[in-house]
């Protein structure tokens, strides 16, 4: 059991981690472990060693502009992108995946299965949290309870049972799940398996830790300036190698072509989820490179599985069938996307493309009119405030309209149209998701019943499937039990996969050892910016 186990989790994970290409050569930082001690000697001769091999002085900031500012950087306290980018420079999990996606120790220095339910963790005997806490089972254990308790971790800790999860000694701590989980080592390395401090969630209370973070990692919060940035300094007692450089700033801009003009007039070093429509102009900038690489993202336009009037497939059918999916990924994309032909990324284990999407309106129109809606149908789409999600909603829009339905749109923040959903308030939303574990179980997660879905789910068909895939440690049985679960879902038409996307960023020639990261949450602690 032990040694089966650990080569799935290797084996999910491996081939599904392309490196970055396009207009720039980029290197996956390594990792080296060191001891706590001698920590300015250590960072001193890092940062001689990475500046003699630069060829110039090292600049002591990085500054990378998000697209937004995350409501709180607490690990359980959110799911936005731009929050977990942030949490990825302060909190280490137990586990993490190296360049090729394999499973290598982080917090934990060794595990062993040690029955269907049960992995036990050896913690390593050198880390402490930026409070100065010594790491111990105990904040292992407080970690994965509050994570199957929060909201916005629940659904991705489901599968794990808090209740058996115990400290066996101070450097030994047992995870369990419900049942036998065969993907539970790619949850463990998301940024919601980020191990929090006991102490200072207890002292501080969640809304203070969540705007004052304590975490293990290269980097410890300092500052945030509400609207503008977050700043964080270099851990100088980090266990492992420290980042070459003292201070990193991550501002928050909004606005895409802002974005674009930050680093261009050399205000930022990296910018993360620039417009695709500025990439191209981007790369043959002076002094700019884009970087783009396979990702674990995807758009998709998902309809309330339990309101009544969508709740017929024929009317499903036929908005998905109004749709050019192929002119919609290109207007909005252009070469940095491609189209979706299933319900989850196509970078995702088991991923099954169910052919060339099909477009046909006089279809479509047959089969409103067959449904009672000959004279025409109106429904609500609700957006997020983003231009990807915002520009695909105006063409569905329209190519909507062609065959009689009139979408009327709103607009709210990510978390207020996620949360609309969870309450029965959306007919119709357009999101974009990176399913960070790479996982199918994760992809799917949001149409399990036991969740707290936005889609509103309701069928008890795809629970079955969805437990028989986490059971199932046999890599080409797991891999099978998704493909009929995707086949399932697509022809259901509860989601319309738009496109299979590409992480995209953008950097200056000073930049060296960036990591293009699947899941678009780069940790920058082996970045250098040379002056």
């Amino acid at each position: 059991m032990k040694k089966k186990s650990m080569v799935l989790a290797v084996l999910l994970t491996m081939g599904m981690l392309a490196g970055c290409s396009g207009k720039t050569d980029t290197k996956t930082p390594e990792t080296t472990d060191i001891a706590s001690g001698g920590q300015t000697e250590a960072v001193t001769a890092s940062t001689t060693a990475v500046a003699e091999n630069a060829g110039g002085a090292i600049k002591d900031e990085v500054v990378a502009v998000l697209k937004g500012e995350p409501s709180n950087i607490d690990p359980h306290g959110n799911t936005e992108l731009v929050a977990m980018t942030t949490q990825v420079q302060i909190f280490e999990t137990l586990v993490k995946k190296d360049e090729d996606g394999n499973i290598i120790p982080c917090l934990a220095e060794s595990w062993e299965q040690v029955d269907d339910t049960t992995i036990r963790f050896t913690l390593r005997d050198d880390v402490y949290f930026h409070n100065g806490e010594k790491l111990t089972a105990d904040d292992v254990v407080f970690t994965i309870q509050r994570a199957t308790e929060k909201p916005s971790s629940a659904s991705i800790f489901a599968s794990f049972d808090a209740e058996k999860t115990k400290a066996v000694d101070e450097r030994t701590v047992d995870v369990a799940t419900k049942a036998p989980f065969a993907a539970v080592y790619n949850y463990l390395t998301s940024t919601r398996g980020g191990i929090v401090s006991k102490k200072a969630v207890e002292e501080m209370g969640d809304d203070q830790f969540g705007r004052n973070p304590v975490g293990t990692g290269p980097f410890v919060f300092d500052s945030w300036v509400s609207g503008t940035s977050i700043t964080l300094k270099r851990n100088d007692a980090y266990w492992g190698e420290k980042p070459a450089y003292g201070t990193l700033t991550l501002k928050f801009i909004t606005e895409t072509a802002n974005r674009a003009l930050e680093i261009e007039s050399g205000n930022a070093d990296i910018v993360l989820d620039p417009d695709t429509g500025d990439l191209d102009r981007l790369a043959e900038t002076d002094g700019l490179k884009v970087v783009t690489g396979d990702s674990y993202g995807m758009s998709y336009i998902v309809f309330s599985m339990d309101d009544e009037v969508l709740s017929d497939v024929r009317i499903r059918q036929a908005l998905s069938l109004a749709l050019d999916l192929d002119s919609i990924v290109e207007t909005v994309y252009g070469s940095y996307a491609s189209v979706n032909e299933s319900v989850m990324p196509g970078t995702v284990f088991s991923y099954k493309s169910q052919g060339a999407h099909e477009y046909d309106p006089e279809k479509a129109k047959a089969l409103l009119a067959e449904s009672g809606y000959a004279e025409g149908l109106t429904i609500t789409l609700n957006l997020p405030n983003g231009s990807e999600q915002q520009n695909i909603g105006v063409i569905a829009q329209n190519m909507w309209k062609e065959i009689g339905v009139t979408a009327n749109i709103s607009t709210a923040s990510t978390s207020e149209v996620i949360a609309a959903g969870r309450r029965g308030d959306n007919q119709a939303t357009i999101m974009a998701a990176t399913y960070s574990t790479g996982d199918p179980g994760h992809a799917l997660a949001d149409f399990d019943t036991r969740s707290d879905g936005f889609f509103r789910p309701v069928d008890k068909k795809i629970d079955e499937l969805l437990d028989k895939g986490s059971a199932a440690y046999d890599t080409a049985e797991r891999a099978k039990i998704y493909e009929e679960l995707q086949d399932y879902i697509y022809h259901q038409y509860y989601m319309i996969g738009v496109a299979n996307k590409t992480v995209n960023y953008v950097i200056t020639d000073q930049v060296q050892n960036f990591y293009c990261d699947p899941g678009n949450i780069p940790s920058f602690a082996s970045v250098t910016v040379t002056e």
